[in-house]
């Protein structure tokens, strides 16, 4: 056989196969009352939160003065992203 005759084969095997009829999903109701209950859902815990109660320093400077005041070790956080959306 050629190669087409085999994709003419290919093809008619493949559109003789019967394809089930999917039924269409119901419509749900997405009142603003319900959209406003699964965004709350999604929120960060309070725990998932805690790290927002670190005393943040504005740089790196002030962190080393306070460190050596209170005779404290610096933690060097970097980020490269959006830290103001609370997830990394």
């Amino acid at each position: 056989m050629m190669r087409s005759e085999y994709l003419l084969c290919a093809a008619l095997s493949v559109a003789a196969v019967p394809v089930p009829v999917l039924a269409a999903a119901p419509a749900v109701e997405r009142s603003p009352a319900w959209v406003a209950q699964r965004a709350a859902a999604w929120q960060p815990t309070a725990d998932e939160r805690r790290w927002e109660g670190i005393g943040w320093a504005k740089d790196i400077r002030h962190a080393l003065r306070l460190a050596k005041a209170n005779n404290r070790p610096v933690f060097l956080f970097t980020l490269d992203g959006r830290m103001n959306v609370g997830r990394c």
